[in-house]
């Protein structure tokens, strides 16, 4: 299989490398430089024991087609395609609130190196020319830079943006994506409602590191020679589910989102896009057709009701739970007790709190046993009412918010059944 795993259970082996390759003769194997020919694992989590498939768990029946950022949900919103009101909404969104408007700035300045890129060193770097070599390098050095989870995928055209929010159109002569998944601040989003002002600010803090280390990796890239661009906040290139599939970090889950067997849905993601020569992951199974079939907690929770309870259907050449775009956009553009929504991520089962590598100590692949582990989570919060037990105490954001110009405490409420019925509203007096 062209494009399975190359971490395999087992004991630690060493590969053999070739001494020529074509017409190019390959360097020395490198002293003491081990971990990048064996089969150790080079993350904290067991991602090299899941299964490995050469397509994805969502049948595919083609075409996929590109698609333009103008045309998604956030490209509508901030360009008037959804009314004026969202525009306006929209634009001061997460700036609203101290914290958010704080993230943006550093996010912003992050963006400038975008306009200095460093020029691809016009010689190579005496580096081995070996895929697998240089692929271990790259995850390593990802998770060097902070990284949770690294994957490799080919960069198929169709995750591609053909045009950016400013219709400029978009190249992306690329053949690889090396991605990064960031984990958001888990004590935050389980001390959350999951529509609090501190949302978006738990996805911009995650922003950050991912644009400082995809920032770092493609300008490392290029000064070894070889051609390499990141793709991230505020810069995307690139529709970042469709990445994150191909790299095998996740499955298409009811969210309509990719889902990590070990994160859940809280995470961010962006990628560095390179010719370089490397190895792909492949994509997995954990069985999450399965059990987002079967699970429907999330459209439960989603307080505009923009996850469907039905089947898949077919969307521009794939299967996948169709989120209503427009429904949840609108909720996070107007939502009056907070910016944007998170809920559907929060109460997944697969999000399980406080949950880290350690736990997988002796996990040896078995999925009953990675299933039982997200049933007891789904059972705890249906028998916690939806409400983790971190939101009683836990909060330690201000709920704040910038009217005409004065930082006032929010007092309007969300119309939902869900925001309007949730037991936890009044921050600033008595315990509900």
């Amino acid at each position: 299989m062209e494009n399975a795993s190359v971490f395999g259970a087992g004991p630690r082996r060493l590969r053999e490398v070739p001494r020529e390759k074509d017409h190019c003769p390959i360097m020395e194997r490198l002293k003491h430089h081990d971990i990048l020919y064996n089969d150790d694992p080079l993350g904290p989590w067991p991602t090299h024991l899941l299964k490995r498939l050469d397509k994805p768990t969502n049948k595919i029946v083609g075409p996929v087609e590109r698609r333009d950022e103008r045309e998604s949900p956030f490209g509508k919103s901030l360009l008037g395609g959804y009314g004026e009101e969202i525009q306006r909404e929209f634009i001061r969104m997460t700036v609203r609130y101290p914290l958010g408007a704080s993230l943006v700035d550093m996010q912003n300045h992050i963006n400038t190196i975008m306009r200095k890129l460093n020029p691809v060193a016009t010689e190579k770097a005496p580096i081995p020319e070996d895929a697998r070599v240089l692929s271990r390098h790259l995850k390593a050095l990802g998770y060097f830079l902070g990284a949770d989870m690294m994957g490799i995928g080919l960069l198929s055209q169709s995750a591609v943006y053909t045009h950016n929010m400013k219709g400029r159109e978009i190249e992306a002569p690329f053949k690889y994506a090396v991605v990064f998944l960031c984990r958001k601040h888990d004590p935050t989003i389980s001390a959350s409602n999951g529509w609090e002002e501190i949302v978006d600010g738990a996805s911009f803090q995650t922003y950050q590191r991912l644009a400082m280390q995809t920032e770092t990796m493609a300008n490392y890239i290029r000064r070894l020679g070889l051609e390499a661009q990141a793709s991230n906040m505020n810069r995307y290139m690139t529709i970042m589910p469709q990445i994150v599939l191909d790299a095998g970090l996740g499955e298409v889950s009811r969210m309509g989102i990719i889902l990590n067997p070990f994160l859940g849905c809280n995470f961010k993601a962006a990628c560095v896009l390179t010719n370089m020569e490397l190895e792909t992951d492949g994509y997995i199974d954990f069985g999450l057709q399965d059990y987002c079939g079967k699970c429907t907690i999330c459209a439960e929770q989603c307080p505009p009701r923009a996850i469907t309870r039905g089947p898949k259907t077919l969307y521009n050449g794939y299967y996948t739970w169709k989120l209503n775009s427009k429904s949840c956009s609108d909720f996070d553009v107007l939502n009056k007790e907070g910016c944007v929504c998170g809920r559907c991520t929060k109460v997944c089962p697969w999000h399980i709190p406080g949950q880290e590598p350690r736990d997988f100590a002796e996990w040896d692949g078995d999925l009953a046993w990675l299933h039982s582990r997200v049933d007891e989570q789904r059972q705890r919060v249906i028998a916690n009412g939806y409400v983790d037990p971190t939101e009683h105490a836990q909060k330690w954001w201000f709920p704040l918010d910038e009217v005409d110009g004065r930082l006032v405490v929010p007092t309007d409420k969300n119309r939902q059944k869900i925001c309007r019925d949730y037991p936890l509203q009044n921050p600033w007096g008595a315990n509900s």
